[in-house]
This record gives structure tokens, C-alpha cells and sequence, in this order.
């Protein structure tokens, strides 16, 4: 009863690509496909695809679980709850332990907001695919009142995004018996990410806290996500041997990844100093001056305090490890020990992080300079 599976890799020509034992090759995460609804007019069995985790094993695990409370469902004969208010099913769904666990639970509050705000005082129930749609197309025209300017197709995305997680999750519950948000269009997203040059990355650092240098610096020399930097525990950091180990708990794409420090100077010396100005029973390896961890959403103030001050970016955090990505290009490093390095699991992402930088450009124009003046030569 439903499958777990991964996508098959393609080349550029849309054709499979085989391994060493000429088998189609696998990337990416698994997918599975559970039974979820019993059509009420037909009794068949209603299937849904979705995104499971990098992991078989867990991949296997959500699975079992997915059939398993489809089984239970079946047995119980649960029934879906028509009156139940679109505000109260965000309220149930952003309250449930796998919505909790999720690194970005605090922004799902925030993008809930809007959600809540255009289609609130509706039943759950009395949702429509139009009225999705019509919200999107809403949402371009609302002024955010974090930015002061238009929701962007990313932050829309992630607003439509959130609201299917939850109807698939009452779904599965039986609390309703479809999901208007599902297979709904995206915006196209907008890249963000910057590359911040060196000189204008030294020229932030100097007007940030003397606590919050450390910090930055470690984003900046390792590629580490914000949370993976400001949440790192003594108990990661092997001094010793010089690297960070990060557990699957610990990344986005919950998969371990050990970063080597002892190669650079710099960074070497943070962690030292770090430890040096360590207090008694602090776990966070970086700490503000009374021993509190760093919040993310005060780091980004300060950065971007800083970059006003040096007059340069404006820059984001994220665009550290951006910039980590595209100078292990510059510096040479294989694409395969970068991916492994930032977490990245496919290309496109990979891809997305890699920028050209002047220097990069312009040595790739004197190359077809030097190619066609030798040709005419």
C-alpha cells in the first residue's frame, strides 16, 4: 500500500544517468506515497505524493507512519470536522511536534500571519483553489511591514507553502478530507544571494561588537548556515584535531558534516579565543559578553547596521555563505568536496550559491580575447 522512492539524475538531454552498474542513477531526496482519504462516493483510495527526507531510513520511517495512521484512520472511522475555523487549523497544525522541530518554526509563525489575515474567518473546509490563487496575486500587492515594500514571489511561496503542510497533516488527521493549497502555482523566485568581495567583507567587520566578529568570521571562512554558527555547542568542536563535527540534528538537510578549522589562521583563532573567554556552564560556543547565545534576528540587525556604516551591500548574513561558495571556486577546491563542505545536496542549489565575481568575468573575457586573437593571428 504506496511506495518510497528517489527521482532518477538527468543529463542536460532529459536522458537517465547510469551508474557503475548500469542502473539509473539516484539523487536527491526520497519521496514517498501513502494512502491518505477513502473517496466517499467511490470507496477507492485516495494516494499523495510528497518530499520525505535524504535519509532511506527515515524516508522508510515517515513512510510506515504515513500507512500506519491512514490504518488506524480506516479502523476508527474518523470523520473530517466541518466547522473547524481556518484560524483554529493553523493554530492546530503550527502546534503539532513535527511543525514544532522545524528549524524555521518561528518564521512559519510570521508567514502565518498573512495567511490568517486574508482567509482567517473561513471554515477550513470552505477553502478553494481560487481563493488560493487569489491570494497570491493579493499578497504582490500587500506592503510587508518588515520590508515596507511588496511580498516577494520567495516570501509567497513559502506563505502557500506552509498552509500545505498543515492541510496535509489534518488530512491525515481526518480532520478535512482535501488540500485547496496543493499542487497550486509558485511565483518565480528571485535569487537574493550576494557575493561580498574581501575588502568590503573586512571593512563590516570593523564595525561590529568585538563578540560578534568571531561570529561572522566563522560564516564567512566556513560557509556555515546562521543557526549552524549561532547554535554550535562546545561538544561539536574537537580544539584538539581542529574541525567541527555537525550532527544530522544539527544541518537543514539532516546530514553530518565535519568542518577542518586548523588550515586557517583565522579561524583557528576564533574558536581559541572562544574558549579562553568561555564561562562556566556556557554550551554555545559563541555567546554574547553575558554569556547568553547569540538570537539570529539580532545578528542580522548588527550586520546590517554594520554594512551601512562601511558603506557597502546592502548584505545579508546568508550572502556569508554565498561568498564562502564562490571563493572555494575561485581558490580552485572540487565541486564535490565544496558540496560537502556547505551541505549542499544537488546542483541547482549548488549552482545558486556560485557567483562571478570582476575578477572572475574579466578573466574569462581575456580568454575568448586571447582565443580569437590567436585565431585571426
Amino acid at each position: 500500500m504506496g511506495v518510497f522512492q528517489r527521482y532518477t539524475k538527468k543529463d542536460k538531454n532529459g536522458n537517465d544517468i547510469q551508474d557503475k552498474d548500469g542502473k539509473p542513477k539516484k539523487e536527491g531526496p526520497w519521496f514517498v506515497q501513502y494512502p491518505f482519504a477513502r473517496d466517499p462516493k467511490t470507496g477507492k483510495i485516495k494516494y499523495r505524493t510528497e518530499k520525505a527526507s535524504f535519509s532511506k531510513k527515515k524516508a522508510e520511517s515517515i513512510f510506515r507512519a504515513k500507512v500506519d495512521a491512514f490504518q488506524e484512520k480506516e479502523k476508527l472511522g474518523i470523520q473530517v470536522d466541518p466547522e473547524i475555523s481556518f484560524n483554529d487549523l493553523i493554530d492546530w497544525g503550527l502546534k503539532q511536534e513535527v511543525m514544532k522541530v522545524k528549524k524555521s518554526a518561528a518564521d512559519d509563525l510570521a508567514r502565518s500571519k498573512p495567511l490568517r489575515a486574508v482567509l482567517g474567518d473561513y471554515r477550513a473546509v470552505q477553502i478553494t483553489p481560487l481563493m488560493v490563487d487569489n491570494f497570491r496575486i493579493q499578497m504582490k500587492r500587500t506592503i510587508s511591514d518588515y520590508t515596507n515594500k511588496p511580498y516577494s514571489g520567495t516570501t509567497i511561496n513559502k506563505m502557500v507553502s506552509l498552509a500545505r503542510r498543515i492541510y496535509y497533516l489534518a488530512l491525515d488527521s481526518g480532520i478535512v478530507n482535501s488540500n485547496p493549497f496543493a499542487r497550486r502555482g509558485t511565483f518565480k523566485e528571485e535569487p537574493k544571494g550576494k557575493y561580498i568581495p574581501d575588502d568590503e567583507f573586512q571593512a563590516v567587520l570593523v564595525f561590529l561588537p568585538e563578540y560578534m566578529k568571531p561570529v561572522v568570521a566563522t560564516a564567512y571562512l566556513t560557509g556555515m548556515r546562521r543557526g549552524e554558527v549561532i547554535e554550535l555547542e562546545w561538544n561539536r568542536v574537537d580544539l584538539f584535531r581542529g574541525f567541527i563535527d555537525l550532527t544530522p540534528d544539527d544541518t537543514k538537510t539532516e546530514e553530518p558534516r565535519r568542518i577542518y578549522f586548523n588550515s586557517v589562521k583565522e579561524l583557528k583563532n576564533a574558536f581559541i579565543q572562544a574558549e579562553r573567554k568561555r564561562k562556566p556552564g556556557q554550551k554555545h560556543v559563541f555567546a554574547k559578553p553575558d554569556g547568553e547565545s547569540v538570537p539570529k534576528w539580532y545578528m542580522d540587525r548588527l550586520f546590517k547596521k554594520a554594512c551601512t556604516k562601511a558603506k557597502v551591500g546592502p548584505y545579508r548574513i546568508h550572502d556569508l555563505r554565498h561568498t564562502f561558495n564562490t571563493n572555494m571556486i575561485k581558490a580552485g577546491v572540487d565541486q564535490v568536496v565544496i558540496m560537502k563542505l556547505t551541505g549542499h545536496k544537488t546542483n541547482k542549489m549548488f549552482t545558486r550559491y556560485s557567483h562571478i565575481d570582476k575578477e572572475q568575468g574579466e578573466n574569462a573575457m581575456a580568454k575568448l580575447d586571447t582565443l580569437l586573437s590567436t585565431a585571426k593571428g
